[in-house]
C-alpha cells in the first residue's frame, strides 16, 4: 500500500506540475525579440512594474539568467534608491554628500512637474557629488546614459574616478523637529522636505499626518549629511561636460565600476535615472522600472516618462502591473483603456515592438480582486495584438501565496514575497520564455 501510495502521490505531483507549468499566450507576436536573441547584436529588454518589481528580485533572477546565457550588454536603466531613501536593487549602491528632494510618480506633490524614465526623481540646487557603485565586476560599463530635466540643458557637469569612496567622508545625522503645515502641502512633500522616509512620520505623527492640514504641527525627523571635503583629494577628474535637453550621453575611455558624478546647475540638478551600457557588440541590456504603489494609470501620468521609455529602442516590453488595481476601485473599462494607452505610446514609437503582458501573482486579502483583474490583462492582451503569461496559475493559482508563506517565501503583509519567492515566480518565467527561443 505504501508503495502504490508513493506512485499516486508522484504522478499527482506530475501533473500538478504540468498544470502549473504555463505557456505564454500569443508567444508568436514575441518572434522578433527571440529572433534578435540569436543574432550577434544587442539586445534590449525593458521590465516595467510595481513594487513586486522595484526591489529587483524577480528582474534581477531575470536578468542574470538572460546575461548568462546570451551576454551582458550592460546593467542598464537604475535610479539612485538609498539617496531616495526607498528601497532598490542589491547589485549597486548610491551616495551623496547632500540631501536631494524625491519623489515618485505615484505621490501627490507640486515640487516637480516631470517625472522621467525611471519613475522617481531626485532633485537639488546644491553644489553635489553623486555616487553609484556597482558590486559586480562585470556591470562594468564604458557609456552612461542620463536622464536629467530639460532645463539643465547647457549646464556643465564633471565625472570622476575615487581612489577612496565617497562613504568614508559623509556622516548621516537626524535631528528631531516640529513642522507646521503649510496651505496645500501634501504628505510626501513634507516627507521629502526633511530627507526622510513616510514609515518615520508616520510612527512620530499617526495617521492623521497622511493628510495634513494648514497650520497644523507635526513631528519631523530631519536627516541630513556632514561631508568631509577631503574627499575631493581622493578623486581624479575623468572629464567636463555638458547636459543636454533631457537626456546626456557620456562615453568612458575605459570601463568603469563607479559612477561619480559632480553637478551644480542654476537651475538646479533633476535626474529620472541613468543608463549603464557597455561597448558590446553583442549580448542583452535588462532595463527595469519599478515603483511601488504603481498603476498603469500611474504610468500616464507625466508624458516625460513613456516619452524616455518608448525612445530606448527595446527589442521587448514586458509589463507586470496590475496587483495595485486588484485592491483599488478602478473598473474594467478605464483599467483597459490605461493598459491600451501605455502600449499605443510605445507602439506609436516602434509599430512592430514585440510586449508582453503579465499577470499579477495570489495574494491574501479577501478583499483583492486578483482574479478579475487577471481575465482584464488577458483580455486586452488579445485586443492589443500582445502576448500574456498567467503568473497566478504558473506559480500555482489560488491559495499559493499562503503556501509560499509556510515556505518562507513570502512576507506577512499577504502582497509582497520573499526573494526565494520572487526567484522562483522569475523561474516560470524565465521557462516560459525559453521555450519559444529554443524552437
Amino acid at each position: 500500500m505504501k508503495f502504490s501510495h508513493t506512485i499516486l502521490s508522484a504522478a499527482f505531483l506530475a501533473v500538478s506540475l504540468t498544470a502549473n507549468a504555463q505557456n505564454i499566450e500569443n508567444e508568436l507576436v514575441l518572434k522578433p525579440f527571440f529572433e534578435n536573441l540569436s543574432k550577434n547584436k544587442v539586445t534590449e529588454i525593458l521590465f516595467i512594474g510595481d513594487s513586486h518589481i522595484q526591489a529587483d528580485h524577480l528582474t534581477g533572477y531575470l536578468r542574470t539568467k538572460f546575461q548568462a546565457q546570451y551576454g551582458n550588454a550592460g546593467r542598464g536603466l537604475v535610479f539612485p534608491y538609498q539617496v531616495a531613501n526607498t528601497n532598490g536593487a542589491e547589485d549597486f549602491s548610491s551616495l551623496s554628500n547632500q540631501p536631494w528632494e524625491t519623489f515618485r510618480l505615484v505621490h501627490e506633490q507640486k515640487i516637480f512637474p516631470q517625472i522621467g524614465a525611471s519613475g522617481f526623481v531626485i532633485g537639488n540646487k546644491e553644489n553635489t557629488f553623486l555616487e553609484i557603485t556597482f558590486k559586480n565586476p562585470e556591470d562594468s560599463f564604458d557609456k552612461v546614459v542620463i536622464y536629467n530635466d530639460a532645463q539643465m540643458n547647457g549646464g556643465n557637469f564633471a565625472l570622476y574616478t575615487e581612489k577612496q569612496p565617497l562613504k568614508d567622508f559623509v556622516q548621516k545625522k537626524t535631528e528631531r523637529l516640529t513642522h507646521t503645515a503649510t496651505a496645500d502641502q501634501t504628505f510626501h512633500e513634507i516627507v521629502s522636505k526633511y530627507n526622510t522616509t513616510t514609515t518615520k512620520l508616520r510612527a512620530l505623527n499617526g495617521d492623521k499626518i497622511l493628510n495634513p492640514k494648514e497650520g497644523s504641527v507635526y513631528k519631523v525627523e530631519r536627516n541630513f549629511l556632514n561631508y568631509n571635503s577631503d574627499f575631493e583629494q581622493n578623486t581624479e577628474l575623468l572629464g567636463e561636460y555638458k547636459f543636454k535637453n533631457s537626456k546626456t550621453e557620456v562615453d568612458f575611455r575605459k570601463p568603469q565600476n563607479i559612477f561619480l558624478l559632480k553637478t551644480n546647475n542654476p537651475q538646479g540638478n533633476t535626474f529620472y535615472g541613468f543608463q549603464f551600457l557597455k561597448n558590446a557588440s553583442k549580448g542583452v541590456v535588462f532595463n527595469t522600472i519599478g515603483v511601488n504603489g504603481a498603476t498603469y494609470a500611474d504610468f500616464l501620468k507625466f508624458p516625460l516618462q513613456l516619452d524616455q521609455l518608448s525612445k530606448m529602442n527595446s527589442d521587448i516590453l514586458i509589463i507586470a502591473l496590475g496587483t495595485n488595481e486588484a485592491f483599488g476601485k478602478v473598473e474594467k473599462e478605464e483599467f483597459q483603456k490605461n493598459i491600451t494607452d501605455v502600449i499605443a505610446k510605445f507602439r506609436n514609437e516602434d509599430p512592430n515592438l514585440p510586449i508582453l503582458l503579465i499577470g499579477p501573482p495570489d495574494n491574501l486579502p479577501k478583499t483583492a480582486r486578483t482574479l478579475e483583474v487577471i481575465s482584464w490583462i488577458e483580455e486586452s492582451a488579445k485586443l492589443n495584438s500582445t502576448a500574456f503569461f498567467n503568473l497566478f496559475e504558473a506559480t500555482g493559482g489560488k491559495g499559493s501565496f499562503k503556501k509560499a508563506q509556510t515556505r518562507k517565501e513570502a512576507s506577512g503583509d499577504g502582497v509582497h514575497y520573499l526573494k526565494p519567492g520572487y526567484e522562483k515566480q522569475a523561474e516560470t518565467i524565465w521557462k516560459a520564455l525559453k521555450k519559444p527561443a529554443e524552437n
